[in-house]
């Protein structure tokens, strides 16, 4: 049987009432009436409650690490590949297809793609390249928009917040690109400006709207702004470039500093190839580890044997073993108990 047990507070605890006031009169203060106090012992959960009921999944979309009502990010440097990356993963999930080592998700949703910085011709020409075909997948354009109704969208504005929401079915993902372009009057390094939108994207969560935020790295190679923004995010991915000069492909690694969602092989750093064919661009994927992975993160001034391990989804013996060949080539060395990369001259 289940059992709510009743809250009782203690007489200590009770409000104190002044001489002469009525036996049903409200208190006071600042002479206005107190609102009264919800009751959230109706909506308590015994142990035994919570471990019986009946909850739906949360579906995945692609791979094990987005599903059904994430709030994400995906964040890199200027020019590092974020919105590429952001428009192939938004067609895989219209398309309900796997992309690289992400196992297609169950079934194709609708994709709502908020572009709040580029110009429609840029965008119409990833797209082509792309090969955005899907007739689940729908573009809202801050300059398209302008062009239209002469108004642009501002997520930090709650008339806006509320065509939006009115906008998204149930279920369906909603990228927005960028943080910074879509919003104004929030301040990006003050942690309480983002209540401006948390309670909303909240809400969307509750419909099972999947939110992907793309926004831009700050000169550590970290999110931009307050922190406080990562505190509800199921996932954080970011991205660096690793495209070579001269060459006719993009590159990118892409790896997870938060994942509530997934461990282990779907969590692992991942190279991405953008070959661009013309009016096409092909993408492969593969597993981003051994010694060249390694030497790229010390380089990147990652230098504790058991911070690269757990970044690259191994055991510190295999850090040891991978740095070892990297000191016998020059290109690595010890600094205390740390590893550091060598200047080449």
């Amino acid at each position: 049987m289940n059992h709510v047990i009743p809250f009782t507070p203690a007489a200590a605890d009770l409000p104190v009432k002044a001489k002469g006031a009525a036996a049903d009169s409200p208190p006071s203060a600042n002479n206005g009436t107190v609102p009264q106090a919800p009751d959230f012992t109706r909506s308590l959960l015994s142990a035994d409650m919570l471990a019986s009921k009946d909850l739906p999944q949360r579906r995945p979309l692609l791979g094990s690490w987005l599903r059904e009502g994430d709030l994400g990010y995906l964040f890199a440097p200027r020019g590092h590949g974020k919105t590429w990356l952001a428009m192939i993963i938004s067609n895989a999930v219209a398309e309900g297809s796997a992309l690289g080592s992400w196992s297609k998700g169950e079934g194709s949703r609708p994709v709502f793609y908020f572009d709040a910085e580029m110009n429609l011709p840029d965008v119409q020409d990833r797209a082509n390249k792309i090969g955005i075909l899907s007739q689940n997948f729908h573009w809202l354009s801050n300059e398209h928009l302008y062009m239209e109704q002469a108004i642009s969208v501002n997520i930090a504005n709650p008339a806006h917040q509320a065509g939006l929401s009115a906008m998204l079915p149930d279920g369906s993902l909603f990228v927005i690109d960028n943080l910074s372009t879509s919003q104004n009057g929030m301040r990006e390094n003050e942690n309480d400006d983002f209540d401006k939108i948390k309670d909303w994207l909240l809400s969307l969560r509750r419909r099972g709207i999947t939110v992907m935020i793309i926004h831009h790295a700050g000169r550590n190679g970290e999110m931009r702004g307050g922190s406080r923004r990562e505190d509800p995010a199921h996932w954080i991915l970011s991205l660096k470039d690793a495209s070579e000069d001269g060459a006719r492909c993009k590159q990118f690694i892409t790896s997870f500093s938060k994942c509530r969602n997934c461990q282990g092989r779907e969590a692992q750093p991942l190279r991405w190839t953008l070959l661009d064919e013309g009016a096409r661009i092909s993408i492969t994927c593969e597993a981003f580890n051994g010694t060249d992975a390694l030497l790229a993160h010390i380089r990147d001034g990652v230098g504790s044997a058991s911070d690269l391990a757990e970044m690259l989804n191994v055991k510190c013996s295999t850090i040891s073993k991978w740095a070892k060949k990297l000191m016998t080539a020059g290109l690595v060395r010890k600094k205390g108990r740390d590893y550091e990369a060598v200047e080449t001259p």
